[in-house]
């Protein structure tokens, strides 16, 4: 079956299989009162729970902005899927057979023109650029720079680390030759238009490459830092209709599970910090994205947690933009706590200096 209809029994046997409290618990920070669960809307901007979940009706509720449904709408809202795609999602979940088939076609309808294949096309450069760095002689260089400033073959893995040729134009070609739009790729920013001759050449050249992933774990945009003394040291992607740096947080798709299970989240300033603090074991820690903290991160962070731990660097630049945070942070009613590291230090030297168990982040 691909794309068709879905038989009425199966439907209702997806619905019995996967409680609802445990769905929207991914998303949103759930507590009981009484006979329902209630959070923050994960719909709409608000300080005091609105959203209501019932475990007997197996449906939500939000009295703010008027949302509603069961798990495959809530699906279908918060994550832009069709009915078949998170029928298929919610089927994998509760463990219920469902032979059906995803067409690319059908996927988040509600995503702007070309942006599922900017997402795709992100993806596969990833993945290209890890095998670079990890599997060819002409990632070595940058293989060994990296192990050189104490990144593990560990930690290289988890966050995907990769490679981006010496090259003006593979990526450009590689891109091209499989099918995805040069205005699209434009526009997600790997590729620039030269148009003294009309052609493209590639955004990232012989650097290190951080993916940065949304909170599903899909690659939107990349970080790339310079191993020797080119400028700039660190080359971001632009703001695109799939990355918005004010809405990022780095590591949120990994760290979101250690967030709710701690019930607190560790904020730092860069991802260098925030992989280096992840690798001493600090696993619910995010990062913003070369912006200050800001309201739409606040939302995304008020659904999982209310108590936050910031670790910024200890310059007078990280205390202003630390007392700035903390003071936004008050005002969403959050329980904040400062780490401030000796010497003007910033996390990740602190840790490559004193050895990750010396980071106790409780």
């Amino acid at each position: 079956m691909i794309n068709g209809r879905i038989e009425d029994e199966k439907i209702n046997q997806i619905r019995e299989a996967v409680d609802i409290v445990d769905l929207i618990g991914e998303y949103v920070q759930l507590k009981k009162q009484g006979r329902n669960y209630f959070g923050l809307c994960p719909f709409h901007g608000e300080n005091s729970p609105s959203f209501s979940v019932s475990t007997e009706k197996q449906i939500f509720h939000c009295f703010g902005c008027g949302a509603g449904g069961n798990i495959f709408t809530f699906l279908m809202d918060i994550e832009g899927y069709s009915f078949v795609e998170s029928a298929k999602v919610l089927a994998e979940k509760g463990n219920v057979p469902l032979d059906v088939e995803i067409n690319k076609d059908s996927k988040r309808s509600n995503m702007p023109a070309g942006a599922q294949q900017m997402v795709e096309a992100h993806d596969l450069l990833r993945k290209f650029y890890h095998h670079l760095l990890v599997n060819t002689k002409e990632g070595q260089d940058a293989l060994e720079y990296l192990l050189k400033r104490g990144f593990t073959e560990e930690t290289i893995e988890k966050f995907q680390i990769g490679y981006s040729l010496d090259s003006w134009d593979f990526v450009s070609k590689f891109l091209l030759k499989r099918g995805f739009p040069a205005e699209y790729m434009e526009q997600a920013g790997l590729i620039i238009y030269r148009e003294k001759d009309e052609s493209y050449f590639d955004r990232f050249r012989n650097r290190v490459m951080f993916p940065i992933m949304d909170h599903q774990g899909n690659t939107i945009a990349f970080s790339g830092r310079a191993m020797g003394d080119d400028e700039p040291k660190y080359l971001n992607s632009p703001e695109t209709p799939i990355f918005n740096k004010s809405k990022t947080l780095y590591n949120f798709h990994h760290a979101r599970p250690h967030i709710r299970k701690k019930e607190q989240a560790v904020i730092f300033e860069g991802f260098a910090d925030c992989i280096s603090a992840v690798g001493a074991g600090v696993e619910n820690a995010v990062a913003t994205m070369g912006t200050a903290l800001t309201d739409q991160h606040i939302q995304l962070l008020k659904r999982n947690t209310d108590q936050i731990l910031i670790c910024y660097d200890s310059d007078s630049a990280g205390l202003n933009a630390a007392n700035r945070a903390v003071n936004m942070l008050q005002d969403h009613e959050f329980s904040v706590k400062v780490a401030l590291m000796p010497d003007n230090m910033d996390p990740d030297d602190y840790i490559k200096e004193f050895g990750e168990k010396a980071l106790f982040l409780k």
